[in-house]
């Protein structure tokens, strides 16, 4: 369950690079992660869709299985609008979950033995969000 301390939210908005950068923030569980899928199903539509979906993971409390699943079904709708994603910032608990369920290298595209963002230092992908912290 959700404690009051670990709310979810979920923010997301195009850039004009034509990326949609997407925050996550407090615990992704079953609770929440319909709000992640919605958030971000209706800007991936064909036709419409962004050049890429950044998934900043660094304010995550949680992950539980319906939150790793959530990020499985949002790997799909990505795939199927033919927009990369990357999930960046992941907490050591998000790549410890990744690793022992055998999601790692297919939600992250790397291979279980360059570890968790091996080749970018502090742990962000392809740098910061442009115009962000």
């Amino acid at each position: 369950m959700t404690t009051p301390d670990h709310l979810f939210g979920v923010e997301a908005d195009a850039a004009p690079d034509g990326i949609l950068y997407v925050t996550l923030a407090g615990d992704l569980a079953w609770e929440s992660a319909d709000e992640l899928l919605d958030a971000v199903r209706a800007r991936l539509s064909p036709g419409n869709a962004p050049a890429g979906l950044r998934v900043d993971c660094a304010g995550l409390t949680l992950c539980d299985s319906t939150g790793l699943s959530a990020l499985l079904a949002l790997h799909r709708l990505a795939e199927a609008a033919g927009v990369p994603l990357h999930l960046d910032r992941r907490p050591s608990f998000l790549d410890r979950l990744l690793l022992l369920t055998g999601t790692y290298e297919h939600l992250t595209g790397r291979s279980e033995t360059a570890g968790p963002d091996a080749d970018t230092p502090s742990g962000t992908v392809e740098g910061p969000r442009p115009g962000g912290p």
